[in-house]
């Protein structure tokens, strides 16, 4: 009995350690997101801009949207990158919880 109280017991502090950080990666994801947000939003103010000069003068214009072209791919490839690193590392973390919970459920 003793035995699988001090099981449980390790189990629960293992699970209060695991939902402390549980809250820390959900609210970094929060800033992540705001900051991916704020990004995107300069992103279309700078196509805006770019759409309303359109009209004075195609060649200046056109050397413009290629350099903003060029700043949204990289942009949203690194924003990708991020987000694919954080789910990565998310992935891990939570890997050791799930079996946890499978550990849990067959006892």
């Amino acid at each position: 009995m003793d035995e699988k109280l001090i099981k449980w017991n390790d189990i629960f502090e293992e699970l209060v350690i695991d939902a402390k950080t549980l809250m820390e990666d959900l609210l970094a994801s929060m800033n992540y997101v705001a900051i991916f947000a704020i990004i995107l939003f300069i992103l279309g103010a700078a196509y805006l801009s770019v759409a309303i000069l359109f009209d004075r003068g195609p060649l200046h214009t056109m050397a413009i949207l290629l350099a903003l072209g060029f700043i949204a791919f990289c942009s949203c490839a690194s924003i990708g990158i991020v987000i694919l690193q954080k789910w990565s590392r998310l992935r891990k973390r939570y890997n050791r919880l799930h079996s946890l919970q499978k550990e849990m459920e067959s006892n």
